[in-house]
């Protein structure tokens, strides 16, 4: 599997040696991953790497537990970690925002004032096929041009995604078989936000009623959609 992150990085030209890679780590599984994998390529590629955690001041202990566990890790792995406490709540209540928007809005500001002060080149963020899967449904719904129909982009300059050639479920296998722990964050289990009622209702029906490989052909379609994407945009 690392293998094959390895080979979609290098399809997309998402790094190389010089790169100054500011990396998101919430302490869940999927960036947990991507920072142990960055990690070890970084040994063999030379890229330097800046971990981001963001405490969304939010869930109490358990929050305060995933930054401590960011802290381990970051320290065992010899990567430097800048951890940000930051009131998400209070943001989405001046910015009329869900909860689920005013994080989001919240990490891109500070990931990118992080790429400024670190003089960074690359932002790197843990989103998977089953997450491309989430937002091509969502965009859907809520109806979407071309580019909505294309998902998340694998680069999108300063943005990179390495793993979005992975499942959910392998990204978990992965981190079992070397016995890496990780975070669990409580809330994604409700369905509070749209996206946890996609996550824990929608695809786990289409995998099991209508297709298994639901979620890879889903991620299939929306790069095929990227390319007629950008096909267009440069013959107009």
């Amino acid at each position: 599997m690392y293998q094959r992150v390895k080979e979609y990085i290098r399809r997309y030209h998402m790094l190389d040696g010089k790169d100054r890679v500011i990396t998101g780590v919430s302490g869940g599984a999927d960036s947990i991953c991507l920072l142990f994998m960055l990690s070890k390529m970084s040994l063999e590629s030379g890229f330097t790497i800046v971990a981001v955690h963001v405490h969304h001041g939010l869930r109490g202990d358990a929050a305060d537990g995933d930054a401590a566990y960011v802290e381990d890790i970051c320290r065992e792995l010899g990567i430097k970690l800048r951890t940000f406490h930051e009131d998400v709540q209070g943001y989405a209540r001046k910015k009329g925002l869900t909860l689920e928007e005013a994080g989001r809005d919240v990490r891109r500001r500070i990931f990118e004032k992080v790429l400024e002060q670190e003089k960074g080149t690359r932002i790197a963020l843990a989103h998977h096929q089953n997450d491309n899967a989430e937002t091509l449904l969502w965009n859907l719904c809520r109806g979407c041009s071309l580019k909505g129909l294309g998902g998340i982009a694998p680069v999108s300059e300063p943005w990179i995604r390495p793993l979005l050639c992975l499942k959910r479920e392998e990204i978990e296998s992965y981190l079992e078989n070397r016995g890496i722990s990780y975070c669990t964050d409580e809330s994604n289990f409700t369905d509070d936000y749209t996206r946890n009622r996609l996550r824990s209702h929608v695809i786990p029906y289409l995998e099991e009623q209508v297709n298994r490989q639901a979620v890879f052909h889903m991620s299939e379609a929306m790069e095929s959609m990227r390319m007629v994407g950008e096909y267009m945009e440069q013959e107009t």
